[in-house]
């Protein structure tokens, strides 16, 4: 079996899924990300001093070692990225028949209901878009909470992250962004929020930069009255950045996470049962947690993954090893058994007999 690995988290999802893969008997190849060089280094040099070569093996290079990885003819392939590159994953693999899991990405939504507790939504939610700065294929990408909500949910904010982190360009708590290349995206989608009319909220500490091109380091930022035509309304945000929509109507909040694609994750804060379920059943996600972020990516007895352009099949635990295995059918027939004689010619008899039992004559 293939797996290529990716750069957020370079260890955690070499071998989570690895897990599942050995539990079903089979061996790996490893591609771990170009993105995260040391780290990949140190995993070849582990796995060729701790596995025999015929059960893992770690194969490093650049993208175009990556495409190429794609293309073999294995068993199985499995990938966690970005939807755009898991297109081109899958596309290579389809020319071998090559069954594929992805685990892609998206935009996961909050959606905060009138009777939730803005304090708790605000702690919950912020601690996930903070910790590895928000670079997690199910961080929450927006969220939706009434309008009467909005300035108490950025006040809940602040507190938690001056709480949380009262420092963060010297605090080894809080991380960088992972490449020269994605901090300019990030700060490309929070110009063009300014550009178009949006309100940027920067949660830095007091007397710090919101943001340091030398260290990569971003504030925690949220963009208010944010627009659809925006760019961090368009496409997966992976950092410490959290669009805030406001509703009048719940089902405004529901309409809009249903004519989006469907997310990797979706979140819904509220004490409602009735509404709970509502949420559940009117919305389509590869997961949905109820009053908390990300719960589920540690339970291991629920399956992880996402559906449609957020992914496809599912792993971990037990589904792990059913994804990752085949399962034979295999009969035994005894030497007096009816075999298949139901098949043989003539058929005249048996064609009458059948006739009859439809017609309710047999």
């Amino acid at each position: 079996m293939g797996i290529i690995s990716p750069w957020n988290f370079p260890i955690n999802l070499a071998f989570s899924p690895l897990a599942g893969v050995f539990s079903a008997g089979n061996r790996a190849l490893l591609k771990p990300s170009e993105l995260t060089p040391r780290t990949s280094e140190l995993l070849a040099q582990l796995v060729a001093r701790y596995f025999d070569p015929l059960e893992l093996e770690v194969v490093l290079g650049d993208a175009e070692t990556g495409q190429a990885f794609s293309a073999l003819p294995f068993d199985h392939l499995i990938f966690t990225g970005s939807t755009a590159v898991g297109r081109h994953v899958m596309r290579a693999a389809a020319e071998n028949l090559v069954p594929v899991t992805l685990e892609l990405g998206g935009k996961s939504p909050v959606f905060i209901d009138t009777d939730a507790d803005i304090a708790t939504a605000a702690a919950r939610v912020l601690t996930v878009k903070t910790f590895n700065v928000g670079q997690i294929c199910i961080a929450p990408d927006y969220v939706l909470l009434p309008e009467t909500a909005r300035d108490a949910f950025v006040e809940h904010a602040r507190t938690f992250v001056a709480r949380t982190l009262p420092t963060l360009h010297d605090n080894p708590d809080y991380t960088s962004i992972v490449s020269d290349r994605h901090y300019r995206r990030l700060i490309g989608l929070l110009d063009d929020a300014r550009a178009r009319g949006a309100s940027v909220v920067g949660l830095e500490p007091a007397g710090e930069p919101h943001t340091d091109a030398r260290t990569r380091k971003l504030a925690p930022t949220l963009v208010l009255n944010p627009q659809e035509d925006m760019q961090v309304m368009q496409e997966e945000i992976f950092g410490p950045v959290l669009p805030v929509l406001t509703y009048h109507d719940p089902q405004q909040a529901l309409d809009y996470i249903n004519a989006h694609p469907r997310p990797l994750a979706a979140y819904y804060f509220g004490n409602d049962p009735a509404k709970q379920q509502a949420f559940l059943e009117s919305t389509t996600s590869g997961a949905a947690v109820i009053n908390d972020v990300m719960t589920h990516a540690v339970v291991e007895s629920v399956p992880f993954g996402g559906v449609g352009p957020s992914g496809i099949g599912a792993y971990h635990g037990i589904h792990g090893f059913r994804r990752f295995s085949h399962a034979k059918a295999v009969v035994v027939q005894s030497a007096d058994g009816a075999s298949n004689l139901r098949l043989r010619a003539p058929y005249a008899d048996a064609l009458a007999q059948a006739r009859a039992l439809l017609a309710g004559k047999a």
